[in-house]
């Protein structure tokens, strides 16, 4: 689930963790939200559990979740590795 949305990050609830993930806000020009997701500024989850690394099945899923959060608003996610 998405928690929030700024021009530099989202951050999002997975279970009982959170996670910031950086990227860039973009507006594509049809009254609608576009975020590029830098997959790699996912390392470890927010605390308290910041000394929990994040695996590759973790930010799988927390892309998951915002590409899901996004198409259903009809807003574009693009994600850089």
């Amino acid at each position: 689930m998405i928690l929030e949305v700024s021009r530099g990050h989202i951050k999002v609830k997975v279970g009982d963790r959170t996670v910031t993930a950086q990227g860039e806000m973009f507006f594509p020009g049809n009254d609608k939200m576009g975020f590029v997701l830098y997959k790699k500024s996912m390392r470890f989850w927010d605390a308290p559990n910041q000394n929990q690394i994040m695996t590759i099945d973790d930010i799988d899923m927390v892309v998951a979740d915002i590409q899901t959060d996004f198409s259903t608003g009809g807003h574009t996610l693009e994600v850089e590795s």
